[in-house]
């Protein structure tokens, strides 16, 4: 079940069920890893998903350098893709690391 997102990122993003409309893989993917990211931050800095902004540097978020190192691994599991320290720093907030990976 993916989390309730901020910023506009609810339903619009969710990927279709057995019974619905199944999106494209490209939206789908995007969606999968938007959830996954949020969650793997939420659980690091233990407050709910809903509370965590898609837009906001991960820095503002209260992540410490070593927590982003953590987040790497985390993501990388959720994922199933590789996320390097390099790219946290080159895409600074959820968005842009989603949209990022969703091209790897």
């Amino acid at each position: 079940m993916l989390p309730s997102l901020p910023d506009g990122h609810g339903d619009s993003q969710q990927i279709g069920t057995a019974g619905g409309n199944v999106e494209s893989f490209g939206h789908g993917r995007r969606a999968e890893l938007l959830s996954a990211a949020v969650t793997a931050i939420a659980e690091l800095l233990g407050v709910a998903p809903e509370t965590v902004s898609t837009t906001a540097p991960f820095a503002d978020l209260g992540l410490s350098s070593t927590q982003l190192a953590r987040l790497t691994g985390q993501l990388e599991d959720a994922m199933g893709v590789e996320v390097t320290l390099t790219a946290l720093f080159d895409h600074p907030d959820i968005d842009q690391l989603v949209e990022f990976l969703a091209t790897q």
